[in-house]
Order: C-alpha cells, then sequence, then structure tokens
C-alpha cells in the first residue's frame, strides 16, 4: 500500500504492469498490432502512459476497449476522419498550423473511442496518464485520472477529449489545445515515450511500443527517411519525427541509471541486512533484523524492483508522410508489423511465446 498526500490509501493491485505508447500519428495502427500479441500472451496492463497519438489509444484501452475492438475502429479510419485543411494559412500572420483537427475531436465521441465516464470512474479499471507540453514553458505536463503510488508531478484530473486533444497537437502541423487557459504542444516533443510516468504509477513489469527504429545498427536506414522528404508538411513531420527519437533515447538511459542505482542499493540493503542477521546471531539474540517495515511478508527493499523494460520498435524507419496519413491499407500493414515486432521483442526478453 502507498499513502497519497491526503492521507488516503492507494491499492497497488493491477499496477504492476505499464503499457507505454509512443507517438506517430497515422502509424498507431501498430500499437494494436502489439496490443494483440500481448493479449494473446495474457499480458495486460493496468497502468497505461500515452503520447500523441498513444494518447488516444491509451484513453480507448483505459475505455475499455480491446485489440479486438480497436482493431475495428482503426481499419476503417482515413484522414478525413483526423484532419482537414486549415484555411487560415491563406493569412499568415493569423495562423500558427497547417491542419485542423475538429474532426478528430468528432470522431472520438461519435465512435465511441473513448468514454469518459468509465475512464474518470472513482476506482478505474486503468490507470490513464497522458501527456503534453505547455507551449509558454516548454514544460511536460502529465495528466492522469489516478493518483500516484509514489512522489510525482502527476495532475490528478478528470480527463476530458480536450487532454487528449492536446496530447495530440504536433507543433506547426495541428493547433494547440487550450486546458484552463493554457496552450499545450504534442508530449512527444519532449517525452515521447515518458517512462517516469509508468514507474510513479507503481509499473514494475513495462513495455514500451515506439514507431521509430532506436538501436544503433538500425541507423542506415535512416536514408531511406531522408529521400521522402518533400514538401513542407513532411518537413515538419521528419522534424518532428527525430524529436521523438531523441525523447525516447534520453528517456532510457536515465531509466537504465536510475535502475542501476536500485539496484545497487538493493544489494547494499541485502549486504546490511544478512550483517544484522549474522550479528544477531553472533549476539545470541532470538530474533534477526528484517527490512520487512510494513509487515506484508515482502522485504521491502523487494518492492521496487524494477524489470528492464521490453521495447518493441520497428527494424527500419516507416515512411515521414504516414504521420499525418490514415489509411486502411496502410493501417492493415502495419497492425502485423506491430504484432511480429512484439513476437521478436518478446522472444529477446527472454519471454515465453505461444505456439513456439
Amino acid at each position: 500500500m502507498a499513502v497519497d498526500r491526503g492521507g488516503a490509501t492507494i491499492k497497488q493491485h493491477g499496477r504492476q504492469r505499464a503499457l507505454v505508447l509512443s507517438g506517430g500519428g497515422g502509424r498507431g495502427a501498430y500499437h494494436i498490432g502489439v496490443l494483440a500479441f500481448l493479449e494473446q500472451h495474457d499480458w495486460i496492463p493496468g497502468i497505461v502512459v500515452g503520447t500523441s497519438i498513444g494518447a488516444v489509444n491509451g484513453a480507448a484501452l483505459a475505455s475499455g476497449h480491446t485489440a479486438h475492438s480497436l482493431w475495428a475502429l482503426w481499419r476503417r479510419l482515413e484522414t478525413n476522419d483526423i484532419q482537414r485543411q486549415n484555411w487560415s494559412v491563406l493569412e499568415p500572420s493569423q495562423w500558427d498550423h497547417l491542419l485542423d483537427t475538429t474532426p478528430l475531436r468528432e470522431m472520438l465521441v461519435r465512435d465511441k473511442w473513448i468514454d469518459l465516464e468509465r475512464i474518470n470512474a472513482p476506482m478505474p479499471k486503468k490507470h490513464l496518464r497522458i501527456t503534453a507540453i505547455e507551449v509558454a514553458t516548454g514544460r511536460l505536463r502529465v495528466f492522469g485520472n489516478s493518483a500516484d503510488l509514489f512522489p510525482s508531478r502527476v495532475r490528478q484530473v478528470q480527463i476530458t477529449t480536450d487532454h487528449i486533444l492536446a496530447s495530440c497537437s504536433i507543433p506547426v502541423i495541428y493547433p494547440p489545445t487550450v486546458l484552463d487557459g493554457v496552450r499545450y504542444w504534442d508530449g512527444g516533443t519532449v517525452a515521447n515515450t515518458p517512462l517516469g510516468p509508468a514507474l510513479d504509477a507503481g509499473a514494475q513489469d513495462i513495455v514500451v511500443v515506439i514507431m521509430t527504429p532506436w538501436e544503433e545498427e538500425d541507423a542506415p536506414g535512416a536514408q531511406q527517411v531522408d529521400s521522402g522528404i518533400k514538401g513542407l508538411l513532411t518537413a515538419c513531420a521528419a522534424a518532428f519525427e527525430w524529436a521523438l527519437l531523441a525523447s525516447f533515447q534520453a528517456d532510457l538511459k536515465l531509466f537504465r541509471r536510475v535502475n542501476e542505482n536500485v539496484r545497487l542499493q538493493v544489494k547494499n540493503a541485502r549486504l546490511r541486512a544478512e550483517n544484522a542477521h549474522l550479528k544477531a546471531l553472533l549476539e545470541g539474540a532470538r530474533e534477526t533484523y528484517t527490512l520487512d517495515t510494513d509487515g506484508d511478508g515482502v522485504p521491502d527493499i523487494l518492492h521496487r524492483e524494477v524489470q528492464e523494460p521490453v521495447i518493441v520498435a520497428p527494424r527500419r524507419p516507416f515512411p515521414v508522410e504516414q504521420i499525418i496519413q490514415y489509411e486502411p491499407e496502410k493501417h492493415r500493414q502495419l497492425f502485423e508489423m506491430g504484432y511480429a515486432d512484439a513476437e521478436r521483442a518478446w522472444r529477446a526478453a527472454g519471454r515465453l511465446v505461444e505456439g513456439g
């Protein structure tokens, strides 16, 4: 158990597994392929952290959707369901975006992608975290439908469609979204795959899904992306693409450093516990020293052993224009790639793959 600032007890049940969904616009069907694989292997997250299109898919999961029902929505999704031309670009002094996302706002409610009542239930089935960036300050904000287990800067709020849109507001391409008088941009510009909110919420087993190759050996594929950058929209999308990748690489490095520090602390605590135990035995004590201060039968030092996250990512870059294009045939290809990449990552992590 953990206690929030108001003194209320926060239950840990259902918080061990977290799914972190990155941004990537029209490539969001890739998430669903990964989710289909995870569900077939009985890996169901209690925490979902989403950025940009990951916030859309994450909010859908927190609304009760599964891979099956989400795929039914994705496979008929088209560009016109997401955006339309912003005609104010004809007046350069009055525009700050190229495309209008009013269709996306309408679709989320009309086609039942999200169920705000379920997301904001007093005891939500899934702990949702959505990230966005304050335009004026560049600060990352994390909005959640529940309190965290550990001290954090999450803002526990009633999640609205505006919070989801704020996380999807790609700079220059889409308009900023206003929440309580503050303008926000896409969270991916600073933290595309935020591991921190998942850890703060209590996760110990994390699956991260990104839609950009991140391993160094995949770097030569960048040439494929560069050759396809033509026009203002794809140039903006390409700049955003590399911002997404850079934010994830920085986040992963930080995670590994923190995790190594945790491992060292655990090792040190174990040595101290063993020394205290031996000292007690030498002194003839009938009871030896323990670190189980909360009396749950588990030493405190074992509560925060966090596994290395399973990272699901493509081996080669997707075309840049897919960030702003939504086409059913592309969705099918992305779904299949997501499933295959999830299986590859699962095997690489030493986990059992059903059927072989």
